[in-house]
């Protein structure tokens, strides 16, 4: 009786080992495949964190039940290479300092979430907004790259563009306005993307991006003098999901108003597939932009999608990533959903040096701010 228990578990846990690798199987797939052609590969991208640490299980309880065809389970796992190298950082001794390096260039990438509220009446000490800026003071960054940026006019709002010029004291700035919209008795906002900075702007430019329809989105350029030597800059945010559309406030019902249908009432399961597709065809025209440009270049941007995925791997292939090269873990730049969640990335083409990298989990916006030193050989 003993024997023929221990031979049910044995069998039991065999299939459940083979189970947990089904879904990492087809995973690996996703640096490869573009979602268009199959489309459960947006989810396992998504899921990647979790459906790898199902496989690591399988591969250790296939020890015991599988003896030496366990060895299987292993060279599956390591099928697995360029998800499991673009997911975690393998630099735990790397430290941050925020003295910045004698002869570096500091680079600040952040999706600001409009700066939550300009409100006059919310402008109270210590609130968000404030602590924001307090932050991007203190960072001493010489270039800033905010995506989802907003600037208000009317005498309800403080103006968060001109406080950042004059005040803080980065005189050159080219802004992309992708979308305004007024609030009756307010004024109007303008959202978009921002590249601030200390360094001259000596040339700019502003490209659209392929988006849902009837949907304006842009993504920039700008080339900055830094001593003798140029390098450019290349600001972008992938268009939002808006998963939680359906909760918009009344204000926000002209953002949604080209894709009602789309935003209001499509699920979140449709929403993810939709702008998977959305994400590639927008990686594709950024790409095509890094493939003709002759400088050396900083990509800094707001993917909205994961480093498992096909659109990560695309836009980053040859090129150094700044977590990667100095970071340790996950490195989870969304303060939302899950903290596996790197949706937020700054590449660069060599002969830029990477210093040091590090994104700072500040509970302000719903990113995290990340701050990269380079060197320009």
């Amino acid at each position: 009786m003993a024997s023929r228990k221990a031979s049910f578990i044995k069998k039991t846990l065999g299939v459940l080992c083979i189970g947990l690798s089904v879904p990492y199987i087809i995973a690996i797939a996703t640096p490869y495949i573009n979602p268009v052609h199959f489309w459960p590969l947006t989810f396992l991208a998504l899921a990647y964190p979790l459906v790898l640490a199902a496989m690591l299980l399988a591969c250790g309880l296939s020890i015991p039940i599988f003896k030496k065809y366990s060895v299987f389970f292993w060279i599956v796992l390591c099928l697995g290479y360029k998800n499991i190298l673009a997911i975690w950082g393998f630099h735990p001794n790397n430290k941050f300092t925020m003295e910045k390096p004698a002869g570096s260039v500091r680079i600040l990438s952040w999706n600001v979430n409009e700066f939550l509220n300009a409100a006059i009446k919310n402008d109270t000490p210590g609130n968000p907004r404030r602590q924001m800026l307090a932050f991007i003071r203190q960072s001493n960054a010489d270039v800033l790259c905010f995506q989802d940026f907003a600037t208000d006019s009317g005498r309800h709002f403080r103006s968060t563009l001109p406080y950042i010029r004059d005040s803080l004291h980065y005189p050159y700035t080219s802004f992309v306005n992708n979308f305004s919209f007024g609030i009756e008795g307010y004024g109007i906002q303008r959202n978009g993307i921002i590249v601030f900075s200390r360094l001259p702007i000596i040339d700019s430019a502003v490209i659209s991006l392929p988006n849902a329809e009837h949907f304006k989105e842009e993504f920039q350029w700008v080339t900055l003098q830094y001593g003798q030597q140029n390098f450019k800059i290349i600001n972008a945010h992938l268009r939002s999901m808006n998963l939680h559309g359906n909760q918009a406030l009344p204000m926000e019902s002209q953002f949604y108003k080209p894709d009602t249908t789309l935003f209001l009432q499509k699920s979140t399961f449709y929403k993810l597939r939709y702008f998977d597709k959305v994400h590639v065809n927008q990686a594709k025209t950024i790409r095509s932009v890094m493939d003709t440009t002759d400088q050396p270049f900083v990509f800094c941007g707001d993917l909205n999608s994961v480093p498992s995925s096909y659109v990560y791997h695309y836009l980053s292939k040859g090129l150094q990533d700044a977590f990667l090269k100095t970071g340790w873990g996950l490195g989870g730049t969304y303060d939302s959903i899950s903290p596996t969640l790197r949706i937020d990335v700054m590449l660069m083409r060599k002969p830029i040096q990477i210093l040091q990298h590090k994104t700072f989990p500040l509970h302000l916006s719903d990113h995290y701010p990340s701050i990269t030193d380079i060197k320009l050989q």
